[in-house]
């Protein structure tokens, strides 16, 4: 019993001495809010969506997944469009009333851009983030599918 008592009574002065250390150390607070706070891709997305942006796509384009790969976890708040028959929840009546010819084509405030994009061009072009349009690069960053 004495033995086992020396070993506590060592273990409890072994975390002391962690904690006191511990103690001294700089840390960093966060918050609840922070903790649950909507990530910058889902404010994105969200805020495309409001704002009336559409992304028209094809489930078999490369492209188009790639682009939704950009937007993580928040894939599933994203302005999108399907319009091959084949795919989930088709538009193809709009597709093509709006003239799409590849995938992915992002329809942003009346203007049309083709090709998957970086989400900081995206946040520009759409007026989420503020920023000069002529730093941006013009030219598709992630490629695009023709039509089929």
């Amino acid at each position: 019993m004495a033995g086992r008592f020396k070993l506590m009574t060592s273990v409890s002065w072994v975390i002391v001495a962690l904690a006191i250390a511990v103690s001294g150390c700089q840390t960093t607070s966060v918050s609840i809010g922070q903790l649950f706070a909507p990530s910058y891709e889902s404010q994105l997305a969200e805020y495309l969506t409001n704002t009336g942006a559409a992304m028209y796509g094809a489930y078999w384009c490369p492209h188009c997944a790639r682009q939704k790969r950009l937007f993580g976890n928040a894939v599933e708040l994203l302005p999108y469009v399907e319009c091959d028959a084949r795919g989930m929840n088709p538009r193809v009546d709009l597709c093509a009333a709006v003239g799409i010819t590849a995938y992915p084509t992002w329809q942003i405030n009346g203007e049309f851009y083709l090709g998957a994009l970086p989400l900081k061009r995206l946040a520009i072009l759409s007026g989420f983030e503020e920023g000069d349009q002529t730093d941006i690069d013009t030219d598709s960053w992630g490629g695009y599918s023709p039509a089929q």
